[in-house]
């Protein structure tokens, strides 16, 4: 868990709290929105893939090795953070 705390020397006397940011993957989500529409035509495979505490490099080296395929081969729309929850 990262907590923030306020610490050292305060303007206006104690802390008023405490606050946790970011603690379990769910309390960030991404989903990536396409600005193209998907025809089901071509030589491309389409895969709306979603990941938790895993970086995007690392999800297409698993992707490319359950497919059999060179990473050089899988592409993504971006690079997500790995501390959330993210659709792409």
């Amino acid at each position: 868990m990262n907590e923030l705390e306020l610490l050292g020397p305060r303007a206006y006397g104690d802390a008023l709290g405490r606050a946790a940011l970011k603690a379990t993957a769910e309390d960030f989500q991404v989903d990536e929105v396409l600005d193209i529409p998907l025809s089901g035509d071509g030589e491309h495979l389409w895969l709306w893939v979603e990941k938790r505490g895993l970086n995007t490099v690392e999800a297409a080296r698993r992707l490319a090795r359950a497919a059999g395929v060179q990473l050089r081969t899988v592409s993504y729309a971006g690079l997500k953070d790995r501390q959330a929850l993210t659709r792409q």
